[in-house]
C-alpha cells in the first residue's frame, strides 16, 4: 500500500519509508534534507493551508505573526502577504473581490505569490 510524503508530496511504496518516516510521513530520501528546509517547506505548506481554510481565525492569525518573522525568506514574505489578507478580509466569502476592487496592491502581492491559487482549493 502506497504512503503519502508531506514533504515532497509524493505517494510512494513502503520501503520508501523508514519505521519513524511511517508516523511522520516523511520518505527516506525528503528524511536526508536537512532540518531547515523541510520545516521551511511544512510552513509554506500551512500558509497555503491558511488561504483555503473558510476563515482564518485569531489562532491562525497569531500564528502567522510567529512565521512572518521567520529566518526564512520566502516563508517570513508569504505569511506577511496571508496575514494582511487576513486582516482585511478574513472570510472567503468574496476574498478575492475585495482585494481586486479595495486593496489591489495586496491582490497583486498574492497572485505573484501563488497565494491565489492556494484560495480556489
Amino acid at each position: 500500500m502506497a504512503h503519502y510524503c508531506r514533504i515532497c508530496a509524493c505517494s510512494k511504496p513502503n520501503e520508501q519509508f523508514s519505521g519513524k518516516g511511517h508516523k511522520s510521513h516523511i520518505c527516506k530520501e525528503c528524511s536526508k534534507k536537512p532540518k531547515d528546509e523541510r520545516c521551511a517547506i511544512d510552513q509554506e505548506n500551512e500558509i497555503f493551508v491558511f488561504m483555503r481554510q473558510s476563515t482564518i481565525s485569531r489562532k491562525n492569525i497569531a500564528r502567522l505573526h510567529k512565521l512572518k518573522l521567520s529566518a526564512n525568506q520566502r516563508v517570513a514574505e508569504l505569511a506577511a502577504i496571508t496575514l494582511a489578507v487576513a486582516l482585511v478580509k478574513p472570510h472567503k466569502k468574496c476574498r478575492l473581490k475585495v482585494l481586486a476592487k479595495e486593496h489591489r496592491e495586496l491582490f497583486i502581492k498574492a497572485s505573484e505569490s501563488g497565494l491565489i491559487y492556494a484560495h480556489h482549493y
